[in-house]
């Protein structure tokens, strides 16, 4: 099968620069995971940035299906290159196209991206999630009866971007002042909750495959997992156990 690993990485091939870049890259390492693992799969595999050129690029090395033949496949560990729904272009693309994809579709990248929906959806359907405020300006207060401390973040972001935990009213307001000069997108307060972290991988659909928890370990660190722990920047021992 053709399998084409589409990533962001450097590619600014775009018509105009609109909205909030992409801060998230892929490492280099990682795709050269991804292909050599795919190519000893018995696949002829490409790796290609997903930019303006992404359909003329897919359509050169991708089959044309006819009646039984087997199409190809993107591997798609893409974050988008711009805008507030960014992580849905490429799946939105390839859904356009008519190539099959691994990972999220547009729906699903788009709600959870924004953190308010996404805690919607979990109390409608009875999972608890922490009390929490959505401040459009950095000066906007804060409702009554939501304790310190308190966990902020962007409200559009992933991999922990801006994150930080607050004890008081002035770092709030100093952490939201940051979020928004930074990321221009309101903030979301929500109520700290000590425990563990625990990260379960979802395989496949309907219904999909668990794999088995992972606790991580922080030691004697605040047990808040930072866009510096995930990128190996923070200088913290972070394990799996």
């Amino acid at each position: 099968m053709r399998v084409a690993v589409v990533y962001n990485r450097d590619s600014r091939n775009v018509i105009n620069l609109f909205g909030m870049p992409n801060q998230e890259k892929i490492g280099l390492k990682t795709i050269e995971r991804l292909t050599d693992a795919l190519r000893a799969g018995g696949h002829q595999v490409t790796a290609m940035e997903a930019d303006k050129e992404l359909i003329a690029k897919l359509e050169s090395f991708m089959p044309r299906v006819v009646a039984g033949e087997r199409p190809g496949m993107v591997f798609n560990v893409s974050y988008g290159l711009q805008g507030q729904a960014r992580y849905t272009h490429v799946p939105s693309i390839l859904e356009m196209v008519g190539i099959p994809y691994v990972a999220s579709g547009p729906l699903g990248h788009s709600l959870a991206l924004d953190k308010v929906v996404t805690k919607m959806i979990l109390r409608q359907n009875g999972i608890p999630t922490p009390e929490f405020a959505v401040l459009e300006t950095p000066e906007m207060p804060i409702p009554d009866g939501l304790p310190y401390p308190m966990v902020v973040k962007p409200k559009n972001e992933a991999v922990s971007f801006g994150l930080a935990v607050v004890a008081d009213e002035d770092e709030l307001r100093a952490s939201a002042k940051v979020i928004f000069d930074r990321f221009s997108q309101p903030v979301l307060a929500e109520q700290y909750v000590e425990g563990r972290e625990i990260n379960v991988g979802l395989l496949g659909n309907g219904p999909p495959e668990a794999f088995p928890p992972v606790l991580l370990s922080f030691g004697e660190c605040t047990e808040i997992y930072t866009y510096e722990d995930k990128t190996g920047r923070s200088g913290r021992q972070i394990q799996p156990v």
